[in-house]
């Protein structure tokens, strides 16, 4: 079954929508804060958001992680636009070639929260990160219409298949998260944020954000065998319509938190 773990983010145009997670990033460098003279790692750098924000830190060096190759290339495309020193490479969260301590700040956002194994995906950031290091995520909260929409796209694929997801990690919850970095000498805060989407409808804002995803893309072929493709779409624009801010046009409001792990 297909699950956020084992999606090719390379495929589609994944490049829409980092835009949309730009103030994300800035909330996570923010909190982060890399002074002159730190190295920066941004886990599942993407097309390189928090990478470049952090480029513009006066003296700070940074290297961007990602398994898709497509868009590490877009990132590094970004970053000689914008004259900024960012070296990408390929790799996972579980699995970096970096050299341990290499970092005093590592970033991840909306990216470690899809790794398939929490554990190992912890004990590596960990093992990069320096010893009075640390590291900043973002994890959505588990409500509202876009969760909403994810678990419908989910449940319809698990219907087809048969096969359920197991739990994912819950990257939100501070107690756990505590638990799963503190055998690392980390220790744990989280703060609240919001992260508003707005498009010209919710027919928009499904074909700027979700028709062309990587998530619905690895499902698709398997929706439209089964026939139930444009039922979904339809379901989900209704979920969106009747969750919209915004009567003249379309705007949602996704929750999200800011985890900070201090050594």
């Amino acid at each position: 079954m297909t699950t956020m773990s084992t999606i090719d983010w390379g495929t589609g145009s994944y490049e829409r929508v980092a835009p949309q997670l730009l103030p994300a990033a800035h909330a996570a460098i923010a909190a982060a804060d890399p002074r002159p003279g730190q190295r920066v790692v941004d886990v599942g750098c993407g097309t390189g958001n928090a990478a470049l924000l952090a480029a513009q830190r006066p003296g700070v060096r940074v290297t961007g992680v990602d398994p898709a190759r497509r868009l590490l290339e877009l990132g590094r495309a970004k970053a000689v636009a914008e004259g900024r020193d960012v070296t990408f490479v390929s790799g996972h969260a579980g699995s970096m070639p970096l050299p341990d301590g290499c970092a005093d700040v590592v970033l991840s956002v909306f990216a470690v929260i899809f790794a398939p194994d929490a554990a190992a995906s912890a004990a590596e950031l960990a093992r990069i990160t320096a010893p009075d290091g640390k590291i900043v995520l973002t994890a959505w909260l588990p409500e509202g219409a876009g969760v909403e929409a994810m678990r419908l796209i989910i449940g319809e694929v698990g219907r087809i298949t048969g096969q359920t997801s197991d739990m994912p990690f819950q990257w939100h919850e501070r107690d756990q998260v505590q638990e799963l970095f503190g055998t690392y000498g980390f220790d744990v805060t989280v703060q609240q944020h919001s992260l508003a989407f707005t498009a010209e409808s919710p027919e928009d804002y499904w074909d700027l954000s979700y028709a062309d995803h990587p998530l619905v893309l690895s499902i698709k072929p398997l929706l439209e065998e089964h026939g139930v493709m444009d039922d979904v779409r339809n379901r989900i624009i209704e979920v969106f319509r009747a969750a919209n801010e915004d009567p003249a046009a379309f705007r949602l409001t996704w929750p999200y938190v800011v985890i900070s792990a201090q050594r």
